[in-house]
């Protein structure tokens, strides 16, 4: 099977959009996240992901939600949780911009954010 000119030059711009868009989404990012924590549509607590220990932490003394979180390297997540899917334990660790997770039996979201983006 041989392609023609005009098959070829298409294969080649799509295979070059397709690492172009690879190179944009894995590209490092510049600034830094902040982490929210949102209680029943409360603000509950922002983490500086940059500058954030490592640590594990429970809101279940302040909010009476079974909820906890682990800090590690840069990037958070929920865990022992006791919702009855862990959907929001599956939903892994949030370290960039625009990652969530949400917890919606215990009404406990967790967003990430650029940092300049909040004031």
């Amino acid at each position: 099977m041989k392609l023609k000119k005009q098959e070829l030059i298409l294969i080649v711009i799509m295979l070059l959009a397709c690492v172009g868009f690879g190179v944009w989404l894995y590209r490092p990012r510049i600034g830094h996240t902040v982490a929210v924590i949102t209680v029943n549509s409360k603000e509950y607590r922002r983490i500086d992901l940059e500058t954030a220990p490592d640590e594990l932490f429970s809101i279940s003394d302040d909010t009476g939600k079974p909820v906890s979180f682990e800090v590690q390297d840069g990037k958070i997540r929920f865990i022992n949780v006791t919702c009855p899917d862990h959907i929001c334990e599956k939903a892994g660790w949030c370290e960039n911009p625009g990652d969530r997770a949400v917890c919606l039996p215990n009404r406990t979201t967790l967003v990430c954010y650029d940092a300049k983006d909040l004031k």
